[in-house]
């Protein structure tokens, strides 16, 4: 088959459209044509080598993606050729002890497409029965695959790890990015105020029909006098931060004491300044993302095929156009969610 692989670290040119092995279908597999694949920064830093990742040369990247079933293994049931699916991001081994356990994303055998095997960043996928969900139409496809990863770390960083409240007032920087685009709105449900940054102005109407209450540009003004002026001095009581880098300390200071901080995201850089004393002072609490679980998935679709959630899609490219894709989201103009689609 062909797949947008790279052998190598380096520029979004590491990435070439050849011809590679085809997936090896086991019987509780199926085999699916890719229609569409989500584009991700994790893709980026994966490429690059800043993801910390230890690749095995050709890798295909892709961690949500869909498409039509052409083959199935000899013990999947209820799942046929020709059906639509889209497959979970990730999925568990479901026999090991924290399967029975009820806490799969601890799962042993944890396996991310795009991470731990092969994506959708190709013609074909293999994909476990288990891990795959039906759709009702191709159209879907390209929604699921535009949102499934950003709409379920979203919805997990608002509502499982930070606990958003209705009343609460809550900071999404870089809103016009795909997590943080999903944060913004995953908010409003929760019942917050939000506020949002972007880089640019020409974002902010775009990303205040996300549904954000007010929205600035981080390079007007200093973040903290412009959150200071939205909240009366009070600051906020949530930071959803999806870019790290040298303006963390900056969210960081917006909080109000006992503030929540989470984060799952560090594309303006992975190492920050941080003031330990304000940290304990002001009784901050920095919470990480790890990973989403299978029902925090299920919602994520949910809520984005029920149209509760809306992920912009900023531009499709052709899967054998992967680095042009990713030459596009480095530039940092999007606003919204890349796509890769079948020709």
């Amino acid at each position: 088959m062909l797949a947008a692989a790279f052998w190598e670290y380096g520029d979004p040119e590491a990435l070439r459209w050849r011809d590679v092995a085809d997936p090896v279908l086991g019987p509780n597999d199926l085999l699916v044509d890719v229609t569409a694949c989500g584009v991700n920064h994790s893709d980026l830093d994966s490429r690059a080598g800043t993801s910390r990742w230890n690749f095995t040369f050709p890798w295909v990247l892709g961690a949500e993606f869909g498409g039509v079933v052409v083959d199935v293994g000899s013990d999947v049931e209820g799942i046929e050729a020709g059906q639509i699916v889209t497959a979970l991001q990730q999925y568990a081994c479901g026999s090991c002890f924290q399967c029975l356990s009820w806490r799969p994303d601890l799962c042993t055998r944890f396996t991310v497409f795009g991470t731990d095997c092969w994506g959708g960043y190709a013609e074909l996928a293999r994909v476990p029965a288990r891990a795959a969900i039906g759709l009702d139409s191709l159209a879907e496809v390209v929604v699921a695959a535009a949102s499934q990863c950003v709409v379920s770390t979203a919805w997990s960083m608002v509502v499982s790890l930070a606990e958003v409240r209705a009343g609460e007032t809550v900071l999404v920087p870089s809103a016009s990015g795909g997590v943080a685009g999903a944060a913004v709105q995953c908010a409003k449900i929760a019942g917050a105020r939000v506020l949002a940054t972007v880089g640019s102005t020409d974002k902010i109407d775009r990303v205040r029909e996300l549904g954000a209450d007010a929205v600035f540009s981080y390079r007007d003004r200093g973040i903290r006098e412009q959150v200071d002026e939205l909240t009366g001095g009070a600051g906020v009581d949530v930071v959803v931060d999806t870019v790290g880098g040298p303006l963390f300390s900056d969210h960081l200071a917006t909080l109000r004491p006992d503030g929540r901080f989470v984060t799952c995201g560090a594309h303006a850089g992975e190492v920050v300044d941080l003031d330990l004393i304000e940290l304990f002072r002001r009784g901050h609490r920095i919470i990480g993302f790890r990973v989403a679980t299978p029902n925090e998935f299920r919602q994520a679709l949910r809520l984005v095929l029920d149209k509760r959630v809306h992920i912009p899609v900023d531009r499709t490219f052709a899967l054998s156009e992967a680095a042009e894709a990713h030459a596009h989201m480095e530039q940092r103009r999007h606003v919204g969610k890349i796509v890769l689609v079948s020709e």
